[in-house]
């Protein structure tokens, strides 16, 4: 670079842009013919000089008849490369798979500040990297995505939302430079190192606890063990010890304080495989309101769930109100809608076509409400405790939930919401909780090597 080169200017940006959009464009069409040879869909590539665009896209293809006339198309995830025509700025999209006519917000993935930065280093590769990401966490049809892509696109989406927030304040800026500076890099190191070291100290902090019991919980024996005292005063020897004759006489013992220990109150498992699609050859419950039932009765209370639901004849459907179950998927929550039958208040024989086992078929009266009863597993607080985990549509097969999730009971036009969301554990209940997990993971380990 010459020595009376300064700062780039907003018309050296639009000047120069014709120069990277083609090696913009040459390594788009790169990948594109890389996805030719293990990629379900083909990838175009277009170059608009007049918009100051380049995007790469995939095709549209159908997933499954709504109806007699209409087919449900899955499309529009496309990775857009565009100049601002006022300061000369690079930004980039990343369009996600989307349901049509559904549109989709895109993700702002970065802001660079001329288009040399965005052709400098590996952001090109970074950029194609996130796109395939997110096509495959996005896509219905494509089943080879990673957890990691799911999570990679959740980031993605969050960061964009920061990326917007940061550009409307005038004391900071959004724009990527190809070279930060190493004053940026510092600040950043000390901001991680601050960060890092203050850690315990947050944590002990929120849960209440001193960092020293912190670590002595952390590696706290078993239970049996834990509460068994313990002395480190030697022996009193045999001849020092004397009978001291002591009186029986009632007395009055001193209130104590007894702690709530997993025994004194135990934790329900709702549990079960259930299915919206009942087959002959599938072993999955149609009955849904077994579940329905199960949750209702522990309403108000944190259960442990070990609960699997096939969707895969409901999955990116319409849902039909007239049936008697029916699923709908939404941001951060999966509602189960159920449509309890109204029978005759003592008309077991009816009752018992709808629920199964050991369930009182006279309760079924008491469940009807007009309106319909749902289910409602959020999906956004998984993070309160290590073991409620909620993961929708697995392979496009089934949903999983499994661990503790408390549930909340609403009404509302005469329908009936239960609500159910992963709760912070004290150190009791969590003892519990992990003692169910593994006793069910053990359950399921010995079922699998006895098939």
């Amino acid at each position: 670079m010459s020595i009376f080169a300064g700062k780039t200017t907003p018309q050296t940006r639009m000047r120069i842009w014709a120069l990277h959009a083609s090696v913009i464009e040459q390594k788009m069409n790169a990948r594109a013919q890389e996805a030719r040879h293990d990629y379900f869909e083909n990838l175009y590539v277009l170059k608009n000089d007049d918009h100051r665009l380049v995007q790469m896209w995939a095709g549209n293809h159908p997933l499954s008849i709504k109806d007699q006339k209409q087919i449900q198309v899955e499309g529009g995830a496309a990775l857009t490369v565009s100049q601002d025509k006022t300061l000369g700025h690079v930004v980039v999209f990343i369009y996600p798979y989307a349901l049509y006519p559904n549109p989709v917000k895109p993700i702002l993935w970065g802001v660079f500040d001329s288009p040399a930065d965005i052709t400098q280093g590996d952001w090109l590769d970074r950029i194609f990297l996130d796109y395939a990401s997110c096509c495959r966490a996005s896509s219905v049809v494509d089943q080879t995505a990673f957890t990691r892509d799911r999570l990679r696109m959740r980031w993605l989406i969050l960061r964009s939302h920061i990326l917007k927030l940061r550009g409307r304040s005038s004391m900071t800026t959004k724009v990527i430079k190809s070279r930060p500076s190493w004053v940026k890099r510092t600040l950043a190191g000390l901001a991680l190192l601050i960060a890092v070291t203050t850690l315990p100290s947050n944590l002990a902090t929120l849960s209440g606890y001193s960092i020293p019991a912190l670590w002595a919980l952390w590696q706290s024996p078993p239970a049996d063990e834990a509460d068994a005292p313990k002395s480190n005063l030697p022996a009193p020897d045999k001849e020092s010890v004397k009978e001291i004759p002591v009186s029986i006489a009632p007395h009055v013992p001193e209130p104590t304080v007894t702690a709530v220990t997993p025994d004194l109150i135990a934790m329900p498992v709702i549990k079960g495989r259930y299915t919206f699609c009942p087959s002959q050859e599938d072993r999955d419950n149609p009955k849904l309101l077994d579940l329905l039932y199960d949750v209702r009765a522990n309403a108000g209370q944190i259960a442990f769930f070990d609960v699997q639901v096939g969707i895969d004849c409901v999955l990116s459907t319409e849902p039909d109100y007239r049936a008697p179950f029916y699923r709908i998927e939404e941001q951060g929550v999966v509602n189960y809608l159920m449509r309890v039958p109204l029978v005759d208040k003592g008309n077991l024989t009816e009752s018992k076509q709808w629920i199964s086992g050991e369930r009182n078929p006279a309760t079924l009266w008491e469940m009807y409400s007009d309106n319909g009863s749902a289910i409602a597993i959020h999906n956004g607080d998984d993070s309160r405790n290590p073991l409620s985990r909620f993961q929708p549509h697995v392979e496009g097969m089934a949903d999983i939930l499994f661990g503790p999730y408390s549930i909340k009971e609403s009404y509302d036009d005469d329908a009936i919401t239960f609500d159910l969301n992963a709760s912070f554990l004290d150190r009791t209940a969590l003892q519990q909780a992990t003692a169910i997990a593994k006793e069910l993971r053990n359950v399921r380990a010995v079922g699998a090597k006895t098939e």
